[in-house]
């Protein structure tokens, strides 16, 4: 008994609160901030309730929402009756805060009386433009009596109201009349417009404004509405002719047609470029607010789509798709078209248990060579077919695939695996092949005659790789490539080095044998490690393409093979790698690379064993070797070389920096200088040379200084000693220098040449490099003794030309004398463009002319 007691006072007293809670001042007061604030979280109005009195038979209360609508409810209402009656009255000065501002302010009161489930409700006054008047009466919550007056509704201000975007403007005319439960309403509109600024906020831009018309015909009668519906706009035309709805069954059943003329017009909507048409028609079945059935028939895209679905299983067909139809519904051009065919079956919709069948194909496929050329640049082949396949089992959300293409220039024969939705995972399979390589020729600019073989599995986890093994037969070898994702193993074996020319689209170059591995730890740029190497062996040069790209005649058989290994650490490069070859050595190139701030930096040591095998590219012949080494250097845009070399009993050090190359050579033998460029040895000593030279303007100068210099025997000296009766190649210069400069081919030099009796200089002396010709004119003072040649010809076969007044009249009376004494047998080189020979002459007179021509 005590319990109950007990527990009939904490029921009492549980009462008192909820009663002072909800219908004492003091309770309205603690009550009114919590329903202020659930208000503004659910509909975002800032309301102010700046009456609230609730009391256990009566309400008032007045609310201001956003400062701009004030509204009152007053009344009578009993909680147990479960009846009420009410009055109220809404009055809108201003609807600024909801993005828009009124010209006129807007009212409406009236009365609202009954029970929860029949009731009656009335109002009037001026309402969204509308001078609107209703009664209707409510049974089981059905409309029983209606009478409605609602003209010239205006829909801007109405989504001011409901906070909606402002996208619409314009009229609508809601009327109604409805008596004990049977009767009409009709809702039209002639004004409306879809405004081209209403949606900005949701990134959504209209072009222009959207005129739209709207007429709704709807009858009551026994619970059951029937409504004809009709929309028409340029964004598409809907006709609802016989939508039914039961309100006791809380069923609907509808027809529907959609004409959209111009798919283009709901770009803005759906964000996606779009072309064609779409017409459409169906029924639609739904019941207690779920789906029951739709049945959907499209005509689109050049074929048709029909599916039906309750739900829960979806049934469809797509009948002649046509693929250049679906590139223009999605804006792109038509790079390819045929026919798309296909069968969707799915038992289930729920997409954690998706179950079905689908199977899609295209037929008549052909590429569009055209659009192909201009998306690409490449001349696409004419009439390339294919066609595609693909069978496809849904099992509890699990997808198994099998895919096959066919086509002329391709076929992948397998593509099969399964994709697991629920857990984002895929496992796959696939083999593809290339049967001539050559029908690639627009691509690569070559025919190579050689297949292609690729097989291999994927897998992905979470919808990321997780594997990737790729197994590749052509050109001669193989390839094979494991990666995760995240790291990568690759072996290159026996390619061809001359068909990957041709892969690249490049001329032949070379032909050799390549082989290769590369194994990274990640793909991360940023941290990047790993190692690699390539070999190339049995390599042999192409000289007949490399005549062509050097524009000269490149030697036949150069044989070849390189070796590089690399270690990448952090992203940095550090490389060694070794070229050997029949034109030259390089027997170190190490250096490294990062390839994130792009600096190159590597030193290197080159041998040439033979420099007359690379006349073909010196333009000229040259005797010896070299030995030379150097440090390469590169950094964005600037680019820096070296390079030294004990080279002809002097020091070469030349050096390159962005275009400018800067040399100095200290202390060479010009006998062997002269014997490296392949030129007479006409002159022996030590020489200093600076040189200075830009590739880009093709412009440089240099200065040769000459220490105990000597002239040698040759067909000047021999002239001069004849002619002044001394031996001039016993001369030592002391003091000499070349100077000149340097314009593309050609060379500009004097020289002046000092010994205590004699003097040689050379004013305005020219080289050209390409053809090797020479004019060198040369002006010789022995001692009191002024003599004057022209050497011309070329570095190889010089003519010398010889005049003095002074040795012409010395010569006269001497060749008589002795000529046969001392010119047995004599040289008749230049000298043939003064003879002459008319038979009349004596031998001895034509031998004097020959000698007289060298003055």
């Amino acid at each position: 008994m005590k319990f109950i007691k007990g527990l009939v006072v904490l029921l009492l007293l549980m009462l008192v609160a909820v009663y002072v809670v909800a219908f004492t001042s003091f309770g309205n007061n603690l009550v009114k901030p919590y329903i202020e604030k659930t208000i503004k979280e659910k509909s975002g109005y800032d309301v102010k309730l700046s009456k609230f009195e609730l009391k256990f038979g009566s309400l008032d209360v007045d609310a201001v929402v956003n400062d701009e609508i004030m509204a009152n409810v007053n009344g009578k209402y009993s909680l147990f009756a479960q009846s009420f009656d009410l009055n109220y009255k809404v009055d809108v000065n201003n609807l600024k805060s909801f993005g828009l501002n009124l010209d006129e302010k807007m009212d409406l009161s009236g009365k609202a009386k009954g029970k929860a489930k029949d009731f009656s409700v009335n109002g009037s006054g001026k309402m969204l433009d509308s001078n609107v008047r209703f009664l209707a009466n409510l049974k089981d919550f059905k409309p029983f009596n209606v009478d409605l007056d609602a003209k010239g509704l205006n829909v801007k201000k109405a989504l001011a109201l409901a906070n909606q975007p402002l996208y619409l403007d314009g009229l609508i005319n809601a009327v109604a009349n409805v008596k004990e439960g049977t009767g009409t309403a009709t809702i039209t509109s002639s004004n409306l417009i879809v405004q081209k600024d209403g949606l900005k906020d949701q990134n959504i831009s209209i072009p222009e404004n959207i005129p739209l018309d709207l007429k709704s015909d709807i009858a009551l009668e026994n619970n059951i509405v029937i409504a004809d519906t009709n929309v028409k706009s340029k964004l598409a035309n809907i006709s609802v002719s016989n939508t039914t709805y039961n309100l006791n069954a809380n069923s609907l059943t509808s027809d529907f047609l959609v004409d959209i003329d111009k798919l283009a017009n709901l770009e803005p909507f759906v964000g996606q470029k779009l072309n064609g048409s779409l017409q459409a028609n169906g029924n639609v079945e739904v019941e207690k607010n779920a789906l029951k059935s739709l049945n959907l028939d499209a005509k689109t895209l050049g074929g048709s789509l029909k599916a039906t679905t309750d739900g829960k299983k979806l049934n469809a067909n797509i009948d002649n798709f046509s693929l250049g139809s679906i590139f223009v519904l999605t804006g792109q051009k038509i790079l390819a078209d045929g026919k798309l065919n296909g069968n969707i079956i799915l038992d289930s919709l729920d997409i954690k248990n998706l179950n079905g069948k689908i199977d899609l194909n295209i037929q008549d496929g052909i590429l569009n060579e055209k659009e192909l050329k201009n998306l690409t640049q490449f001349d696409f082949p004419k009439n390339i077919k294919f066609s595609e396949k693909s069978d496809i089992t849904i099992k509890s959300s699990v997808i198994d695939f099998k895919n096959i293409l066919n086509s002329d220039l391709l076929n992948v024969s397998k593509f099969d695996g399964s994709y697991d939705l629920n857990k984002a995972t895929l496992s796959a399979v696939y083999k593809a092949s290339i049967d001539n390589l050559s029908k690639f020729a627009f691509l690569t600019g070559q025919k190579i005659d050689e297949k292609l073989d690729v097989d291999g599995d994927v897998k992905l986890v979470n919808n990321a790789l997780s594997s990737l093994n790729l197994n590749a037969t052509t050109l001669g070898g193989s390839l094979k490539a494991v990666t995760n994702g995240k790291s990568l193993t690759a072996n290159l074996n026996n390619f061809n080095l001359g068909s990957i020319f041709m892969l690249a689209g490049q001329k032949v170059l070379a032909n050799g044998k390549i082989n290769g591995s590369i194994d990274l730890d990640s793909f991360d740029v940023k941290n990047l490690n790993g190692k690699a190497n390539l070999n190339i062996i049995d390599g042999v040069l192409n000289h007949i393409e490399l005549s062509k790209l050097m524009e000269k005649d490149f030697p036949k058989n150069i044989k070849f093979n390189q070796k590089a290994d690399v270690n990448i650490v952090k992203s940095v490069a550090n490389f060694k790698a070794l070229i050997n070859s029949d034109l030259a050595n390089l027997s170190k190139f190490d250096g490294s690379f990062d390839i994130n701030k792009a600096l190159f930096n590597a030193n290197y040591e080159a041998l040439i064993k033979d420099l007359s095998k690379l006349q073909f590219a010196t333009g000229m012949k040259m005797n010896g070797e070299v030995l030379a080494n150097g440090n390469i250097k590169k950094s964005g845009e600037n680019f820096s070389a070296d390079l030294n070399s004990n080279l002809i009993g002097g020091k070469l050090n030349a050096s390159i920096k962005n275009e400018i190359i800067r040399a100095t050579f200290d202390k060479f033998q010009i006998t062997e200088l002269l014997y490296l460029l392949d030129f007479n040895k006409f002159y022996k000593g030590i020489g200093d040379l600076v040189f200075n030279y830009n590739t880009k303007s093709q412009k440089g100068d240099f200065n040769v200084d000459i220490h105990e210099g000597q002239l040698t025997q040759g067909k000047l000296t021999s002239a001069v000693s004849l002619a002044t009766g001394r031996d001039i190649t016993k001369e030592v210069f002391n003091n000499s220098y070349i100077r000149g400069t340097i314009n593309k081919n050609m060379i500009y030099f004097d020289s002046n040449m000092k010994a205590p009796t004699m003097e040689l200089n050379v004013t305005k002396g020219t080289l050209d490099t390409i053809t090797s010709q020479i004019n060198i004119p040369v002006d010789i003072q022995v001692q009191k003794t002024d003599i004057s040649a022209m050497v011309t010809g070329t570095t190889q076969d010089p003519k010398v030309k010889v005049s003095s007044k002074y040795l012409e009249k010395k010569l006269e009376k001497q060749i008589d004398k002795g000529l046969d004494k001392l010119f047995g047998g004599s040289k008749k080189d230049g000298a043939t463009e003064n003879a002459t020979d008319d038979g009349k002459k004596s031998e001895k007179d034509i031998v004097k002319g020959l000698i007289k021509g060298l003055f």
